[in-house]
């Protein structure tokens, strides 16, 4: 079979990052790939693209994959894409792939009735975001289309009529919920790889549902990025918030993918708080150990200082948390020898709510400061910090040098100097925390679905703070 594999790629620094390249290099044992980016590749990428032999195509960053997918369509022109029979729309949102492509595409073939297909589908939803009814649809990060359809006016006039979109739910509404029902209705026959229809009334999105489903028992080549960063309120509206942890465990534990890479590639671009809260990077302490083990050829280095954020139940808190660092040092180091992308590791922030409450607001105070000194994607929610007086930190995550901690912002580089290095920061609970974190999520679960109770509590929260001022 012809193939043409139309690769659809963005990063704002111009990187084509180790997971993108894994899925060219996979794809290319399959047909020829055709590597569209919206921008400009750096040097050493663009070598690799070379060396590769792949087909570069640079424009600008307009249209998002919509425009990048016509540009590249026209670009060949119909006559030349007319000669294949198959050609593959894909984007770098997916990551893989995690196992054997050859399964899928051999299955595929002998669908020889199909006129399009893809490798997952989006089921039937109201969406005021999307434009109302949204329909199920085949989901546009894998399309392959197949000759019928490339031969035919419908699919041309379809893309040089298209209006490109200027946002993200533009490019959702004008083509990705689009296109299946589009061409269906002009009698193309179309289907998914994956069978997800004993999902269908469970999840509408199950590659973001449950991808561990998918990967590990339906032979998914492919997950999403996005399941690592995507916004965690979001996430809890849909499923129990553990998806991306059982992912990424899976993945490290079952595969040979080497999904730290992935995660690598996030943290230069996604805000840390997202990818903290997603692949929950917290653990557990079994117990207090009363040893005093060395740091020397460890590569670590214990910070310690005054804690300085908090009324004084927060501090009193953080001071037990400063001085037990010494009891935990032992099951910490044990932490960074298992996980090379561990890079800062602190104490949990206690569960007193104006602990919480200090922290936000001292990063509401600090936030413009944060992003002009580490020039890193942030957003409203703070990131993972040692607020409670210690940390230990991994001194490779510190390419200028460990940075000094003399006052309450300068806590916040710790994490996202190490972030930006490509480490990740997690924090230390003892067991009665992780213990009561439960009881803490039952009581104000049930204090949200009683309204009287809700509104009491939110009229102590008023007082309080009138209080304050």
């Amino acid at each position: 079979m012809e193939r043409l594999v139309i690769y659809f790629h963005y990063d704002r620094q111009g990187v084509i990052d180790t997971p993108c390249r894994l899925a060219v290099q996979a794809m290319q044992r399959y047909g020829e790939v055709l590597f569209v980016t919206n921008g400009t590749v750096e040097t050493p990428d663009r070598t690799w693209v070379e060396e590769s032999g792949v087909v570069l195509l640079e424009r600008e960053n307009t249209g998002f994959d919509v425009g990048a997918y016509r540009q590249a369509l026209l670009t060949r022109g119909r006559e030349e894409i007319s000669r294949y029979d198959e050609v593959v729309l894909m984007n770098y949102t997916l990551a893989g792939p995690v196992c054997d492509l050859a399964p899928m595409f051999a299955a595929m073939e002998t669908r020889q009735d199909l006129d399009f297909w893809g490798l997952t589908r989006h089921y039937a939803i109201r969406s005021r975001r999307f434009g109302g009814h949204v329909p199920e649809h085949l989901q546009s990060h894998f399309l392959a289309l197949r000759s019928r359809l490339l031969r035919s006016d419908a699919f041309w006039r379809y893309w040089l009529e298209m209006e490109l979109p200027t946002s993200y739910e533009e490019s959702v509404i004008r083509h990705e919920t689009r296109f299946t029902s589009h061409f269906a209705s002009l009698g193309f026959r179309w289907d998914s790889f994956l069978d997800t229809g004993d999902l269908a009334e469970i999840f509408v999105n199950p590659i973001m549902a449950c991808p561990r489903e998918l990967v590990a028992n339906r032979r998914c080549p492919f997950f999403k990025r996005r399941s690592f960063f995507t916004p965690f309120g979001d996430e809890l509206r849909r499923t129990d918030g553990t998806a991306a942890r059982e992912l990424y465990d899976y993945l490290k534990d079952c595969t040979d993918y080497p999904v730290e890479e992935v995660v690598r590639a996030l943290l230069r671009d996604q805000p840390l708080s997202e990818l903290a809260r997603n692949l929950h990077w917290r653990y557990g302490l079994s117990a207090d150990i009363a040893v005093s083990p060395s740091l020397e050829g460890t590569g670590l280095r214990l910070l310690r200082w005054t804690p300085f954020v908090g009324d004084p139940v927060t501090r009193w808190y953080c001071h037990q948390e400063a001085e037990a660092a010494q009891m935990v040092l032992h099951q910490a180091i044990q932490l960074f020898a298992k996980d090379p992308l561990l890079g800062v590791l602190c104490p949990a922030l206690p569960l007193w709510p104006r602990a919480l409450q200090d922290v936000r607001r001292q990063w509401n105070t600090d936030r413009d400061w944060v992003q002009q000194k580490t020039q890193l994607p942030i957003n409203d929610d703070p990131p993972p910090a040692p607020h409670a007086g210690w940390a230990l930190v991994r001194t490779a995550a510190f390419a200028q040098g460990v940075p000094e901690i003399r006052q309450a912002r300068d806590v916040w580089l710790l994490p996202l100097l190490a972030q930006k290095s490509g480490y990740a920061t997690a924090v230390l609970e003892r067991e009665a925390q992780r213990a009561a974190a439960a009881d803490v999520l039952a009581l104000y679960m049930q204090a949200a679905e009683e309204p009287a109770a809700l509104a009491k509590q939110l009229g102590r929260l008023a007082k309080h703070r009138l209080k304050r001022r």
